[in-house]
């Protein structure tokens, strides 16, 4: 004997509330979680800088990368390739940590990609 199974049209609304509490109470914090925890750190400003929200209907879990309005989470994620660096003035560029002192212009090799957010996305999760 075939069952019957109707739907009402208020299933939307409790389902999609339920789906907006999965993301902001459980999986956007375990992914920025992972995310902080897969970050190569230096300052720490790109780790502190994850975060996750929602919008609408879509979980976002994004990362900048510091204070005064640096981002460079990107280049992190993805690497570089080979680029000029020059300076903005009459004066030479410089490594703030080590004092080194470069010239006007630099001809710097590129960065290597060092994901964080693509693994912590891509774990394998359970429930």
């Amino acid at each position: 004997m075939p069952s019957r199974v109707e739907i009402s049209d208020e299933w939307r609304e409790p389902v999609t509330a339920a789906i907006q509490a999965l993301f902001q109470d459980r999986l956007g914090p375990a992914i920025a979680g992972d995310a902080r925890r897969y970050c190569p750190v230096d300052t720490g400003a790109l780790k502190e800088s994850i975060e996750h929200h929602l919008e609408e209907d879509d979980l976002i879990v994004s990362a900048s990368g510091g204070a005064d309005g640096r981002t460079y989470a990107a280049y992190v994620e993805l690497g570089t390739g080979p680029h000029i660096i020059r300076s903005h003035g009459p004066y030479p560029l410089r490594n703030a940590r080590t004092g080194q002192v470069f010239g006007q212009v630099v001809h710097h090799p590129g960065s290597r990609a060092q994901p964080f957010l693509r693994p912590a996305l891509f774990q394998q999760r359970s429930e």
